[in-house]
């Protein structure tokens, strides 16, 4: 198992799965077993591209890991992943696209049907947010209510009802910001 920062992560109510990095930028994904959590991570199918700080979201079937920098070259990715949960020695298959392509570690929160990710780079900070509708995953991410201030490096969490993204470098605030899934 490789060491690596800036991995972008997601599960369900069984296992943990963490997907790339910035240490070595590499496209790695390993599997965390809830129930045998002492054992070393597992090694399961690789995104298909090498790539470093992808923001991850999913729901209980689907890890989808999206955006990050593109290696080499650091540049901005839109591409989207997404990992089967119940087929995960495979490999990711690509899916819709972000809005635009964004890097340095976007936000995410969701439910378990739609994810959202905001803000990130682009270069500069961006209060974009996109939405993926996971029953339709192979169509590109829509713009929806942006965040109200531009920012990247940011935590988000969320339930079934409301995603809260809060704050990071790009704004030098400190607010939350609450995105009503009923109304995005």
């Amino acid at each position: 198992n490789r060491n690596t920062n800036d991995p972008g992560s997601t599960g369900n109510t069984s296992y943990g799965w963490y997907a790339s990095g910035s240490t070595g930028s590499n496209s790695d994904v390993q599997r965390l077993d809830y129930g045998n959590d002492t054992a070393t991570a597992s090694p399961k199918g690789n995104l298909s591209a090498t790539r470093r700080s992808g923001c991850p979201v999913g729901n209980n079937n689907y890890g989808y890991s999206m955006g990050g920098e593109t290696v080499p070259g650091s540049d901005p990715a839109s591409t989207v992943y997404r990992l089967d949960y119940g087929n995960d020695t495979a490999t990711p298959t690509v899916k819709g696209n972000l809005s635009r392509a964004r890097k340095s570690v976007l936000s995410a929160a969701g439910n378990q049907s739609y994810g959202y990710a905001g803000g990130g780079r682009d270069p500069g900070a961006t209060s974009v947010v996109d939405r993926m509708d996971y029953s339709n995953d192979t169509s590109d991410m829509v713009v929806k209510g942006p965040l109200s201030s531009a920012r990247y490096y940011a935590a988000a969490s969320g339930n079934a009802s409301y995603g809260y993204f809060g704050p990071g470098f790009g704004n030098g605030e400190t607010r939350v910001d609450r995105l009503d899934y009923s109304n995005d």
